[in-house]
């Protein structure tokens, strides 16, 4: 595997958008930043009209984007070698097609349910939603932190996409405590991926976590962007299915050791 420059990189859109759902996030990252960027690298199995597989750094979090053909042996070691690396998302074949190779490194394997907005059904909701700045980052950071379902944020890349915009953050207060929130990312010309939903526990059963993902999805729907979004609770499952949401398959994490 080679890694490729950032003027080459839209290259690769015709592979990825062949599974645009699965591959959303690599769409949406090339889309989003800058071709000098220092906080992403791309690298290239095949050639750029053929290519065998993708994998992509964004700052500590790399993605996958295979065939059966990739050598995942190579992305592997790419990944190895890398000792700022914390994750790793893909397909469920090329993850457990990476297993093997990262085995000694890995600390929790997650299967997450895939779903995309088909039929939406969005809440009118009865609480303010606003979207969050960087005035808001601190306390917003403290939050996500605070939420034991969530593994830590990494903060480098949640305060540079907050201020960049690449990540749109909402939020729900009172009393001027952070309730709930939702967010979007790796937004490309068509999609958005939904992440960071989060209900502070004191006050969950109110609807607060419909409300904020339904502001944040009508936002994107207005702009001719389809929400998808990864869980892996039922529970979470049940709200996103009455707000339109339906799965369409699988991905798997692999979270890293700290070194």
């Amino acid at each position: 595997m080679k890694k490729i420059e950032g003027s080459e990189w839209k290259r690769l859109l015709p592979f990825l958008y062949r599974n645009k759902e699965f591959n959303m996030f690599i769409i949406g990252d090339i889309e989003n930043t800058s071709s000098d960027s220092e906080h992403m690298e791309i690298f290239l199995d095949g050639d750029l009209d053929d290519p065998k597989g993708v994998l992509l750094r964004y700052y500590k979090f790399f993605i996958l984007a295979d065939s059966s053909r990739m050598d995942f042996r190579e992305a592997a070691g790419i990944i190895k070698r890398d000792v700022r690396a914390m994750m790793l998302t893909g397909s469920v074949y090329g993850i457990d097609k990476m297993v093997p190779y990262l085995s000694e490194m890995c600390e929790e394997e997650d299967a997450l349910r895939f779903a995309v907005m088909k039929e939406p059904n969005l809440v009118e909701s009865v609480f303010e939603v606003r979207r969050a700045t960087m005035k808001d980052a601190a306390k917003l950071l403290e939050f996500l932190c605070s939420v034991e379902e969530f593994h830590a944020t990494e903060e480098e890349s949640f305060m540079a996409t907050l201020r960049d915009g690449s990540t749109r953050r909402y939020i729900i207060e009172e009393d001027s405590e952070i309730l709930a929130t939702a967010a979007s990312t790796s937004e490309s010309c068509d999609m958005a991926m939904i992440i960071a939903v989060a209900t502070r526990k004191d006050h969950r059963g109110r609807g607060l976590a419909s409300a904020v993902v339904s502001r944040l999805c009508g936002d994107l729907l207005a702009e001719g962007k389809t929400p998808c979004l990864l869980y892996d609770n039922p529970d979470a499952g049940r709200i996103y299915n009455r707000l339109g949401f339906r799965e369409i398959g699988e991905l798997k994490t692999l979270r890293f050791k700290k070194p």
